[in-house]
């Protein structure tokens, strides 16, 4: 038994030792020609950093949606006119919703005061507009009117001062509670609190102002003014559809929240059981699952064009590999009658040709990691490093320089020695 243990051991050692060696050819072929090697491993190269580049990319994405845009709205259902992701699903739905009538404060009220799941109502309404103070002035700031409620719906932790009260939403008071840009920029040198800045012509003053936002997909969120959404529509008019925002009771109850909000549109829009909806129920629930959706689809494309590339690169590894048999077979030929059985012959090709691809896969990796990183820094599109990716890549091209490698391997361990040392 313990000289049976000692020839196992020695065998092993001995695999071992053939594998390192196979390696070490192989990696001195591939020094030796590169130029040759660089084309062979093209095809992998591209397939493999373009599955990395994206999976990392939308891996990023995904986890982005999840943690901090769908995260903010969470438990939240919104009624809106239109629903501009619908574009993606529907462009049908999407045209016909263009002719939904606008929601006004008055469907806010009425769902305040008849839908029995909800915690709180808000309402939101938005136009871009130059902001001033003195001889300083913005362009392009959002300016949004709302409930007093708000601060309740969207996390807005103020670095200074308080939001407007619920009398001076019914007083259509001119307050403003400022982003943090807007306050910087506007005031450099001096406290914003209890200033008047013009929104439009009309002088409103500032009771709050918001500390510093990240940036959602590389836009601002600090160039902003919340004002009570009466004062808005002294300055904007009612021509402009709100949004209606209700926090449901729990998050168990989203979708009979939803249910409800539903019927009670229809009812309030004195729709027939046959007509469709015109207003659109969101939820962040339906942004990840859109979002899932689209994901989904980029993967399977991926997946289809990845192995179109993986196919042409394994073609590519196997006539290269056919190649070498050729140009080695007088060596093949003395390894073979120096005692080298066909097993050894094979595993010494399969090796190469494992190895050749697997050149190809982590030069691939390291691209797709520093594509993505790119894309990252020049872009909003966030970015993560997933570990199954790497190993996947890696296990992917060496089984495509497996599979693509036995026939030349077979081809050269069926060699007859005589034949072979003949060969010039």
């Amino acid at each position: 038994e313990s000289g049976q243990g000692e020839g196992e051991g020695l065998f092993a050692r001995l695999r071992l030792t053939m594998l390192f060696e196979g390696i070490r050819l192989a990696l001195a072929s591939i020094w030796s020609q590169k130029l040759r090697t660089f084309l062979t491993v093209l095809a992998n190269v591209v397939a493999v950093s373009s599955v990395i580049a994206v999976v990392s990319i939308v891996g990023g994405m995904d986890t982005y949606i999840r943690e901090e845009v769908a995260g903010e709205g969470t438990g939240i259902v919104t009624i809106r006119r239109v629903d501009q992701l619908k574009i993606l699903s529907s462009l049908d739905e999407f045209i016909k919703s263009l002719r939904n009538p606008r929601l006004t404060l008055r469907d806010v009220d009425y769902i305040r005061a008849n839908v029995t799941r909800a915690r709180l109502v808000d309402a939101s309404v938005s136009q871009g507009s130059r902001v001033a103070y003195r001889k300083r002035y913005l362009d392009g700031i959002r300016v949004q009117g709302r409930y007093a409620d708000y601060p309740l719906l969207r996390n807005l932790t103020l670095a200074a001062g308080r939001h407007f009260s619920r009398l001076e939403v019914q007083a259509k008071s001119n307050v403003v509670v400022i982003g943090w840009d807007v306050a910087k920029s506007l005031f450099p040198d001096e406290d914003p609190l209890d200033k008047m800045v013009k929104i439009g012509r009309r002088p409103f003053r500032i009771v709050g102002i918001v500390e510093e936002q990240a940036n959602i997909l590389g836009q601002n969120q600090n160039r902003f003014l919340v004002t009570p959404i009466t004062s808005f529509q002294k300055v904007y008019g009612t021509r402009n559809s709100v949004n209606i925002l209700i926090q449901a009771v729990s998050l168990g109850t989203i979708n009979e929240t939803v249910e409800e909000v539903t019927a009670q549109m229809r009812i309030r829009h004195r729709l027939r059981p046959g007509d469709r909806n015109d207003f659109e129920v969101t939820t962040a629930e339906g942004l990840v699952s859109l979002w899932k959706g689209i994901s989904s689809s980029i993967f399977m494309v991926l997946i289809v064009i990845t192995s179109i590339s993986l196919v042409i690169g394994g073609i590519v590894i196997m006539n290269i590999m056919l190649v070498s048999v050729t140009e080695r077979t007088r060596e093949i030929g003395i390894r073979k009658a120096l005692g080298a059985k066909r097993t050894n012959v094979l595993w010494q090709m399969l090796v190469e040709s494992m190895t050749l691809s697997s050149v190809g896969g982590i030069i691939g990796i390291t691209m797709g990691f520093v594509v993505a990183s790119v894309v990252g820094l020049l872009s909003p599109l966030p970015y993560t490093i997933a570990p199954w990716a790497i190993v996947a890549g890696l296990v992917v091209t060496v089984a495509t320089g497996i599979f693509f490698g036995i026939y030349p391997a077979n081809k050269a361990a069926q060699l007859d020695p005589i034949e072979a040392l003949r060969h010039e």
